[in-house]
This record gives C-alpha cells, sequence and structure tokens, in this order.
C-alpha cells in the first residue's frame, strides 16, 4: 500500500468525525500517527453534558477505517483485549499506534500520550480475505 500522509488524511476524511492528524509514520506493518482531538468533534455531543468524552466506540472505529487505509487487511471478525484505561477529553493530543500481525491476521493498537495509555486492543480480520 502507498504511504499517505497527514495532509492527505485530513483532506479525505470529514473533519466533524475525524480527528486532525498531524504527522504518519508507516512502515509495512506498523504505523504511529500522531493526532489531536478537536473540541468540535460530532462525537462529543450529548456524550455526558458535564464533561465531554470520545466514546470508545469511536476509538476503535477510527482504528478499523485506518487499518482498511494503511494495511491490506480483510473482512473484520472481531475484537479482542479492548482495554479504556483513561478519558479522552477535547484537544488531547494521542500517539496512535497500529501494529499489523499478517499471518495472524490481526491489528494491534493503542491510543497514548506520554506514559499513559488512554485505550488499546486487538482487531481481527477474517483470514484469506486480504488482498
Amino acid at each position: 500500500m502507498q504511504p499517505i500522509t497527514p495532509e492527505q488524511l485530513n483532506a479525505q476524511l470529514d473533519a466533524a468525525q475525524w480527528p486532525r492528524f498531524c504527522t504518519v509514520e508507516q512502515h509495512t506493518h506498523q504505523a504511529m500517527l500522531e493526532l489531536e482531538v478537536p473540541a468540535d468533534l460530532s462525537y462529543f455531543r450529548g456524550h455526558f453534558p458535564e464533561q465531554a468524552v470520545l466514546p470508545g466506540v469511536v476509538q476503535v472505529h477510527w482504528v478499523g477505517e485506518l487499518a482498511a487505509r494503511l494495511f491490506p487487511v480483510g473482512d473484520f471478525k472481531e475484537f479482542k483485549s479492548l482495554k479504556f484505561n483513561s478519558m479522552v477529553l477535547p484537544e488531547t493530543r494521542l500517539q496512535l499506534t497500529l501494529d499489523y500481525q499478517a499471518e495472524k491476521s490481526q491489528l494491534k493498537f493503542s491510543y497514548t500520550a506520554a506514559e499513559q495509555v488512554f485505550s488499546s486492543g486487538v482487531l481481527v480480520f477474517r483470514s484469506g480475505d486480504a488482498q
């Protein structure tokens, strides 16, 4: 797959539903993306009136969509080991690490900042479906 730049991602994705990508470092089986979660993200509306929080399902959705853009994954099959350790608040700057293990048809991910892990898990894809 062709490498993608942060500018390309930002132009291709709806700014109301996606973070702003600051950097993208892509290798054959790994990608590290630095991103900023804007305060006006549509997912914050109504997800706790006292303090906006990015839903975990959105974090996993972003991982699945990015995996399809960055790696030759097949159809999604299941989640494994999903952990949500800390709340992602508006204006949070995160590092998203994606490790694709083609032989297992799975993608490990983690959202981190400094030493803090916000969330992590594994997405499993149907083997034999990869392009």
